[in-house]
């Protein structure tokens, strides 16, 4: 008899043995005859499984990506109609509020990184910033897994809201740091779930070596993770529903995009009409004002630009920090103007002195920077703070460096909140020199003018008040004539 044969005759035997009124046959001589019969055909049932199946509905990571599609797809979900703050006259202030040794491979706070900025956001509030950005929600932070597993290396989800709703509480906006250009799979490179895509979304001209889709990327890859076409239907859907979920259910207001060098700026458009922020800003890495320039524009084709995002201004950071470093203040002028973004458009331009990529990459050298780094960073820190843009403000610097180092921020920030000076404020360079610069600066309410350099001997003249001052900087406060 083949294998085959007896597998069928053991197969019919327990069948009809299981039905009912026969159970008496199970454990007698019906039931030997049927067993010699079928031969020494061995069936083994597999065990029960002892956790939830990957997919299964039931685990909370996916019930959550089926409950936000349910919510936030396009069939059901019209967004509200966009109301930006980001626009001209804007007197925003940004915290970020974290940095790459906070999260928990090097720091262990009880309730992650999350309880910090829940702990802290009352102070948040109370420093003036209007705004804090929060790292990436996703496990897997920079290269996300799945994007509904908020359980990571900043903590657990009840303590991201807790974070969001203490923010709130204290009257600051919550941005999300959104990882769009790429992804990571959950268990390897591509076998993403939560949601669920096939390799047809990675772009063609990836790394990775399993079957992708049909066209190239159309910008900058990232070696790290999958590259994701923003052309496929499938991507651009799920990615409105997640924004949607962070902005709804989980509370942010508004959106730092990641490596926005990655896919066009229409892109960026599209998912803000689909998820109504309040702010965003893009990290468009590159020091070419004039490419700065053309990506904010193409974030929003209307002719007044107003919903256009705002693009954090790596032209005047890395002039700033040479700048201050070199005590060559001729780089911060471009015939009278700010060579920055900000002499082009302030009112898109983010200015910040350092970020969580341009901090040295060492753990030990926040707690432990040198003390001629952090004059230069403080010296930094007085051009943002008394100029047009909005300045953004780096976590460790306001909270890690001593009483007296937040005391000085906290100067120059209270001196940009008197004076009412906003992303648009009038201003010109009265010197950019070397060994010194010079600049006035008009508020709503009050005059400023700021000095940095070693040129000792500078000074506005009289009719003026010494409002803050410190190692190669100074500035000082008048009211604005009636006349203004």
């Amino acid at each position: 008899m083949s294998p085959t044969s007896r597998f069928f005759r053991l197969f019919s035997a327990i069948f009809i043995l299981a039905l009912p009124g026969l159970s008496a046959l199970r454990a007698g001589p019906a039931a030997e005859l049927l067993r010699s019969e079928a031969g020494p055909f061995e069936f083994t049932p597999p065990e029960p499984s002892g956790g939830r199946l990957e997919n299964s509905p039931l685990r909370p990571v996916r019930a959550e990506w089926l409950r936000a599609t349910a919510l936030y797809s396009d069939r059901v979900f019209k967004p509200s109609p966009q109301k930006r703050v980001d626009t001209n006259g804007s007197k925003l202030v940004l915290l970020q509020g974290f940095h790459w040794y906070a999260d928990d491979y090097w720091y262990h706070p009880p309730k992650g990184w999350w309880g910090v900025l829940a702990d802290r956001a009352a102070e948040v509030g109370q420093a003036g910033f209007d705004l804090v950005w929060f790292p990436p929600v996703s496990n897997g932070s920079y290269y996300p897994k799945q994007w509904y597993d908020v359980d990571s290396q900043w903590g657990k989800k009840e303590e991201l809201i807790k974070a969001v709703k203490s923010m709130h509480a204290a009257g600051v906006k919550v941005v999300a740091d959104v990882v769009l250009n790429h992804r990571n799979g959950t268990k390897d490179w591509a076998d993403f779930t939560n949601p669920d895509w096939p390799t047809t979304v990675i772009v063609r001209n990836d790394e990775w070596q399993g079957p992708k889709g049909r066209y190239d990327d159309e910008g900058q890859g990232d070696i790290g993770c999958r590259d994701l076409d923003h052309r496929d239907p499938l991507v651009q859907e799920d990615t409105k529903i997640f924004m949607r979920w962070l902005k709804n259910t989980v509370g942010f207001d508004g959106w730092r995009y990641d490596m926005v060098k990655g896919y066009p700026a229409h892109y960026i458009q599209e998912y803000n009409e689909a998820s109504s922020p309040v702010f965003s800003v893009g990290e468009f890495y590159d020091t070419d004002r004039q490419l700065l320039s053309g990506w904010i524009d193409g974030t929003d084709t209307s002719p007044d630009k107003v919903n256009a995002s705002t693009a954090f201004d790596f032209t005047t950071r890395y002039a700033l920090i040479g700048a201050v470093e070199s005590e060559r203040y001729e780089l911060l002028s471009d015939n009278g103007r700010p060579s920055g973004l900000i002499g082009w458009w302030p009112a898109k331009s983010v200015t910040y002195v350092e970020s969580h990529d341009t901090s040295p990459r060492d753990p030990n050298f926040l707690p432990n920077a040198p003390a001629e780094y952090k004059t230069q960073r403080l010296m930094g820190y007085a051009y943002i703070l008394t100029h047009p843009g909005i300045p953004c403000v780096f976590w460790p610097h306001f909270f890690d460096w001593g009483q007296d180092y937040r005391a000085r921020l906290q100067a120059l920030i209270d001196i940009r909140k008197k004076a009412g000076i906003t992303s648009t404020s009038r201003m010109g360079i009265l010197a950019a020199t070397n060994e010194l610069y010079a600049a006035v600066v008009d508020g709503e309410k009050q005059r400023v003018v700021l000095k940095l350099g070693r040129n000792w001997g500078w000074n506005p003249g009289a009719g003026w008040t010494l409002a803050a001052s410190g190692e190669r900087y100074a500035v000082w406060t008048q009211q604005l004539p009636k006349s203004i």
